[in-house]
């Protein structure tokens, strides 16, 4: 009799869970994708696969984040310091057509991204504009960010990099953690390795949902960060190697090249954002930098040497301006910083980015 009772009890909590559209029978097999964890991200985020690509600033155009949300993940515009500071006059008008834009292109869920180190001028256009999800990172959002954010119906989350600030953005009422690890490309906050810190950002989150982000470039890599207990992965260096990604053609051919060893977090590009870590592709200004003793603003060599110039709008960018090569930027275009995270070694073609969502998750089914 208790044997039939077990039986009845197990069939029906596998029944309530597949009426509800969580665990199939599939997802509870150890290593059975996609995991518990990410099922529940996904249900709750009405995802179709728990990839989200990185809000890059300009390099996450609304054409990259209409994509990727339109193929089931969770597509991400950036701000970057396109709309930081400078006039709202300018800035806000911008921001709305943005998001305008992705709101009719797709009718899937996305983020338009803040860095909290700059002041988040253009976050109540965004919102007004209908954003429905607010990231934020390089920062803890204050209450009155977060007042906003609510009144507009909008969720938020928030990048950390350790299990501390996994509890101030809980605190500060996260909707869900984004765990970053020194692996990553672009503007790093992390000071350890994903992995090192994965755990405890995921046991210090309890219920809430934390997404792994660094190094992140292919379906095998999305299939250790879930099995580590990740609710889904972001991923940013993969995706600039997209076509939809506003970056130019030069640093997406660069990153199908290169490998882990190429990339280097470093100081050296800070005229913009100053002592903000960043992993880059090696190049003859940061080894011109090392090997003058990676000096301090005011010592570098070839410092205020004009690099690039905008085809368009005729704008230029100086040796260490924080700025990646854009589309129309013309001249030394590899001398620039070009972000690339230490999963690169992934990177051999350019596809779409929708095409490259739904690859991504093939792969992760399929890896072993």
């Amino acid at each position: 009799m208790s044997d039939r009772r077990e039986f009845l009890r197990q069939a029906l909590g596998v029944a309530a869970g597949v009426g509800a559209g969580t665990l199939s029978l599939e997802a509870q097999r150890p290593g059975a994708m996609p995991t518990p964890r990410a099922t529940s991200f996904m249900n709750a985020f009405g995802l179709k696969y728990p990839i989200c690509n990185a809000g890059m600033g300009t390099f996450a155009s609304a054409a990259l984040a209409t994509a990727v949300s339109n193929a089931g993940g969770l597509g991400a515009t950036g701000t970057g310091t396109r709309f930081a500071g400078g006039d709202p006059s300018v800035a806000n008008p911008a921001m709305r057509q943005v998001v305008t834009q992705i709101r009719a292109g797709t009718k899937g869920p996305f983020a338009v991204n803040y860095l909290l180190h700059f002041d988040p001028i253009t976050l109540p256009a965004a919102l007004d504009a209908g954003a429905p999800i607010v990231q934020l990172a390089w920062g803890i959002p204050s209450a009155e960010i977060v007042a906003m954010i609510r009144k507009a119906g909008a969720k938020m989350g928030i990048q950390v990099a350790s299990a501390a600030g996994a509890r101030r953005a809980i605190d500060a009422g996260a909707d869900y953690l984004i765990c970053q690890g020194t692996e990553a490309g672009g503007h790093v906050q992390a000071s350890t390795s994903l992995y090192d810190t994965l755990p405890s950002v995921i046991d210090e989150a309890k219920h809430v949902h934390v997404l792994a982000a660094g190094g992140i470039a292919s379906g095998a890599h999305i299939r250790r960060a879930l099995l580590a207990g990740a609710s889904g992965v972001l991923i940013g260096t993969r995706f600039i190697a997209t076509k939809e990604a506003a970056v130019h053609d030069d640093w997406k051919s660069a990153l199908t090249r290169a490998q882990a060893a190429d990339t280097v977090l470093t100081l050296c590009y800070q005229d913009g954002w100053p002592n903000a870590p960043h992993r880059v592709l090696r190049n003859k200004t940061f080894t011109m930098w090392e090997a003058a003793g990676c000096p301090p603003p005011g010592k570098r060599p070839g410092e205020g040497d004009v690099i690039t110039s905008n085809a368009v709008n005729g704008t230029t960018k100086k040796r260490y301006a924080i700025g990646g090569p854009t589309p129309n930027d013309r001249g030394e275009i590899a001398e620039l910083p070009r972000h690339a995270g230490t999963g690169v070694d992934a990177i051999r073609d350019i596809p779409s980015a929708g095409e490259l969502v739904a690859r991504l998750w093939n792969e992760c089914l399929n890896a072993m």
